[in-house]
């Protein structure tokens, strides 16, 4: 009965305790997945699908201490690789950044998240949106910057923007790793930053969303029970990994990142109609 009582605060009206579980474990699941087996970003996935059965803030919330022990099981395996001058370039920016984002998040708490959560929901939709073409465009991509070194100024561009992206929806992915593939440091090294390069904006974001009550002990409570789905995650990942094409899989997550976009911008009916079957 405690636990029903408490998911109350966490499930949006109308979602069933069955949907609920069911998106939330599929989110928590890609994030494990994409940190472990896959460096395309299929973590985008999981917040705009939380979104959809889940309270923004509680979202945002909830993955921040999940994305922080994948991060440490990332690094773990990458210890010895990061350049500390590439993560010197984007660190500082990325501070006033997390600050900036924690800033808006502790005034929507102030003012009232329901008279924001729309607006935030299509903050995230349009994130979402933007992210699936990355996927989509991924090679592209790091082909533009490809030998086009990125210097200081770019470098506190990108990360000021990741780390107020990445407070208000763990949204930095893109702006990082372009940003440090530029730098030409090979793809180990290039690995081996971008994951500690995140995991230092996740571990500065943790005191600034306890401050702006986004995280208490309730979150933590929570997370409890989506903890076993974060080895399991791990564990999928580094079996797709040699099962699964990279390109194959970032096509599926970007058109499923692309119908959940579509779902919080516009507010239509994509997946409202597959909740139904669980009603």
């Amino acid at each position: 009965m405690k636990v029903l009582m408490m998911l109350s605060d966490y499930m949006l009206p109308g979602i069933s305790l069955v949907a609920f579980w069911l998106f939330v474990s599929i989110a928590v699941i890609i994030q494990g997945i994409s940190k472990s087996g896959f460096a395309g970003g299929a973590g985008v996935l999981s917040l705009p699908l939380m979104m959809l059965v889940m309270p923004v803030d509680k979202v945002v919330a909830s993955l921040l201490p999940l994305l922080i022990l994948l991060d440490f099981n990332a690094i773990y395996h990458h210890r010895h690789n990061r350049d500390w001058q590439v993560i010197r370039m984007i660190y500082p920016p990325a501070l006033i950044g997390i600050i900036l984002g924690a800033l808006v998040w502790w005034w929507i708490g102030r003012a009232g998240l329901a008279s924001y959560e729309g607006y935030i929901k299509r903050f995230v939709g349009v994130i979402a949106i933007f992210l699936a073409f990355y996927i989509l465009g991924k090679e592209l991509s790091l082909k533009w910057v490809q030998g086009k070194k990125a210097g200081r100024k770019i470098g506190w561009a990108a990360g000021l923007f990741a780390g107020f992206s990445s407070t208000i929806a763990h949204a930095a992915g893109p702006v990082v790793s372009l940003f440090v593939f530029s730098q030409d440091l090979g793809k180990t090294l290039f690995v081996g930053t971008v994951a500690w390069a995140f995991t230092l904006i996740n571990l500065t974001k943790l005191p600034f969303y306890v401050a702006a009550d986004l995280i208490d002990f309730s979150v933590l409570h929570f997370d409890l029970y989506l903890l076993p789905l974060v080895p399991l995650g791990s564990w999928l990942g580094k079996w797709l990994h040699h099962r699964v094409s990279e390109k194959v899989f970032n096509r599926i997550i970007m058109g499923l990142t692309l119908l959940a976009g579509i779902q919080l911008l516009f507010n239509v009916n994509l997946v409202r109609s597959f909740l139904a079957w669980f009603q």
